[in-house]
């Protein structure tokens, strides 16, 4: 290897090293070190972008090798510069969610989404003699990703061309599978293509999310079922096919049809418990309460009011249109438009999010089944039907009311207003702050 590339590779492990120590972990792993070191990154980007605002550009050495190997998401291009609906994800993130699954010398794995095919040739070198499957539905990004392990010489990853919602049967029962896109239906395929035992990472887009903001989740297949080990937020691009649009929706306050018979001018304003302390805090505070609405209310919508296309900045809150009317949080303050009905409902479902302890991720075990399989709401259970499949969200045993009842809510998300008291709560350490990378959460 050349010594300026290699000079690029060590200060990227580092680079690494420290991100899983902010982590909470040891630092990077020595098999993960040794699988990023035998796959450098800079062999599987071709035209690309490294920010948003910058030029669209053929790789070159001379020029790129810093960008390459720096910790950020990388947008893939095709020859005509339209943008591909593909990324290579932020390493850091990417192989953090990649350690949890505990892909091991011998296991059979599968990526749906591969992509540029980095992390498929990483997963191929920690599964040793085993082997790795990706799927591709970017028919260019397939022949490019199976050009370049050919030229590294990594025989154990193929590349298959195809729709990710049908997984490959041919390679099953797998040990390990990644989905990396937002999932809003996760596939039925997998039920089936994942072995007893085995473990799943699955970003799970949120509703409202545009497509892109997850509850990235590591299941385990048990019998009939996924269950979650462990979760943590994220962005993936958005997973493509049949039943896979609703995680997509974002809405404009015009694009309601009622909205021009109800105005622009708020008829009810009340303060807010989220982000009233400080603002800018908003995102971290509200994350839980916006799972929980995503959850337990039809209506829940995130808005797209001009913040860009980041969920954690933008307002949210619940749509009745048969009563024409929407309830929208800002910072600090909650707003009603037209008649109070979805204040009413937002306001009862604070009350009941608040009487739970305010639960964060942490609080609530996962599991994902079939849809005729999903259990019947009931105390602590919310049952989430997307299609094919369905999210079964229990609150844990502990968090019931009348159950020894753990606060769990953000430091600025105490109850303000008339109708409570201020109160200061303990953060719970699965609902991330603002701005400071996805958490562990508890198993």
């Amino acid at each position: 290897m050349e010594p300026e590339i290699e000079a690029h590779i060590t200060r990227f492990l580092a680079m690494l090293d420290t991100a899983f120590r902010r982590r909470g972990e040891d630092g990077l792993p020595e098999r993960l070190r040794g699988a990023v070191r035998d796959v450098p990154r800079h062999r599987f980007v071709h035209r690309f972008q490294a920010d948003r605002a910058g030029p669209v550009e053929d790789f070159a050495a001379e020029r790129h090798l810093a960008a390459v190997y720096s910790d950020r998401v990388l947008a893939h291009f095709g020859p005509d510069d339209a943008a591909l609906d593909s990324t290579n994800s932020q390493p850091s993130y990417v192989l953090w969610l990649l350690h949890r699954l505990g892909l091991e010398p011998g296991h059979r794995a599968l990526e749906i989404g591969s992509g540029s095919g980095w992390l498929a040739a990483v997963i191929g070198r920690l599964v040793g003699d085993g082997s790795v499957v990706g799927v591709e539905i970017l028919a260019d990004l397939a022949r490019r990703s199976r050009g370049d392990l050919a030229a590294l010489g990594i025989a154990n990853v193929a590349i298959v061309e195809g729709d990710g919602s049908a997984g490959h049967a041919a390679g099953a029962a797998y040990d390990r599978a990644v989905i990396t896109a937002a999932v809003w239906d996760p596939p039925a395929a997998l039920f089936e293509q994942v072995a007893e035992g085995g473990r799943l990472l699955l970003p799970i887009a949120l509703a409202g999310g545009a497509g892109r903001d997850c509850h990235v989740a590591v299941l385990r297949r048990d019998g009939d079922r996924f269950r979650a080990l462990e979760a943590v937020p994220g962005r993936f691009v958005r997973f493509t096919g049949p039943g896979q649009e609703r995680g997509a929706e974002r809405r404009r306050f015009d694009e309601l049809p009622f909205w021009p018979g109800i105005g622009a001018t708020p008829t009810s304003r009340r303060p807010l418990s989220l982000g009233a302390r400080d603002p800018a805090r908003f995102a971290g505070a509200a994350y839980a309460f916006r799972l929980f609405l995503g959850q337990t209310e039809p209506g829940f919508t995130v808005f797209d009011d001009g913040a860009g296309d980041d969920l954690a900045a933008s307002s949210f809150g619940l749509v009745d249109a048969a009563a024409g009317s929407v309830a929208v949080c800002r910072p600090g303050m909650l707003l009603g438009y037209g008649s109070p009905e979805a204040v009413r409902r937002l306001d009862a479902a604070y009350r009941r999010w608040t009487a739970l302890g305010m639960p964060g991720p942490a609080a609530f075990e996962l599991e994902v089944v079939r849809a005729g399989q999903a259990p019947k709401p009931g105390r602590g259970l919310w049952v989430e039907t997307r299609g094919t499949s369905a999210l079964v969200w229990r609150l844990a045993s502990d968090r019931l009311p009348g159950r020894n009842l753990r606060r769990s809510c953000p430091d600025d998300a105490f109850v303000v207003g008339s109708r409570y008291e201020p109160e200061r709560r303990k953060r719970d350490p699965g609902t991330p702050a603002p701005h400071s990378g996805p958490g562990r959460l508890a198993s």
